[in-house]
């Protein structure tokens, strides 16, 4: 029978699920599976997991939790090829989106169906990204979500109204090969992926293993902005709104000149003046569905 190490984060989201039931459901869709379960501690996790993996030579790592979740788990693969599901536990789930995973339904028949795919990460500085990362808007949202101490959806909602029309612009500077770009935007975003948990289209170029990554400036000045910036949001055209900026690269740099908060993965980042970002083609291989958009590439 084959191995698998089930990572399960307890604190994820709002997920309402007890030990027992979660014992239960493995049970039941993990059949084939002789299966290990991790629960995180949030104490020394990357290390352990590590271990688990060194010891168990698992055929198939499972990440039960939010974007950090699984983040971790496939830092802890170390460069090894086994593949990573995924069980969206966390509060918005945008990788599970990005890889076609919207209920907790699809996730165990991804596992099922298991078409495994190869994914790229973004390295910025020295930290993996899978999703997004960005400075601006959304890092001021999940930094005062993470001080409010808040759990699920409800809490990016309550805060997301006075945040999106409350921030200021701040000054950036992008840097591509020798071409310095002055930027003003209200955010900027690093994206591997190309939505937001919520669904926000925020990367209309997004693909997830074509050896490149997207920097969009996004800068609304008025309320007739803000309009069209929300339904580029929702109708995946944010390309072609007024006040918006994009450019597909392998490498940048940008410079953070007036200390806009900045997040990788849902984790808000200590101060960052400048960041080097690279891609790093076909890093991890994840079990995708059908809705996972590649673009084929060896």
């Amino acid at each position: 029978m084959l191995t698998c190490l089930f990572v399960y984060n307890p604190i994820s989201g709002d997920n309402g699920l007890g030990r027992d039931e979660l014992d239960e459901i493995i049970e039941e869709e993990l059949v084939d599976y002789s299966v290990y379960l991790y629960e995180t501690t949030g104490k020394d996790d990357y290390k352990s997991i590590q271990q688990e993996i060194h010891n168990l030579k698992p055929a198939l790592v499972i990440a039960a939790g939010g974007d950090g979740t699984v983040k971790m788990v496939a830092k802890s693969l170390g460069g090894l090829s086994i593949p990573i599901a995924i069980i969206p536990f966390g509060s918005a789930n945008g990788l599970a989106k990005c890889m076609g995973i919207d209920t907790l339904e699809e996730s165990w028949e991804v596992i099922r169906r298991f078409k495994v795919q190869h994914i790229d990460a973004i390295i910025i500085n020295d930290e993996i990204c899978l999703h997004l990362a960005d400075f601006g808007i959304n890092a001021n949202l999940i930094q005062k979500f993470e001080q409010d101490g808040s759990r699920g959806m409800l809490g990016y909602v309550k805060h997301s109204i006075g945040e999106i029309f409350g921030t200021d612009s701040m000054k950036f500077e992008l840097k591509i090969e020798d071409e310095i770009i002055a930027l003003t935007a209200k955010m900027v975003v690093i994206a591997n992926g190309p939505r937001y948990g919520t669904g926000a289209i925020v990367n209309c170029k997004g693909v997830m293993d074509d050896g490149k990554f997207e920097v969009i400036s996004i800068n609304p000045e008025t309320a007739e902005h803000y309009l069209k910036m929300t339904m580029g949001f929702v109708n995946g055209d944010l390309d072609d709104m007024e006040g918006i900026e994009s450019w597909s690269v392998s490498s940048c740099e940008i410079s953070n000149l007036e200390g806009a908060v900045f997040q990788i993965d849902g984790e808000v980042m200590d101060s960052t003046h400048k960041v080097t970002v690279r891609i790093e083609k076909h890093a991890f291989r994840f079990l995708v569905g059908e809705s996972f958009s590649s673009c084929q590439s060896s």
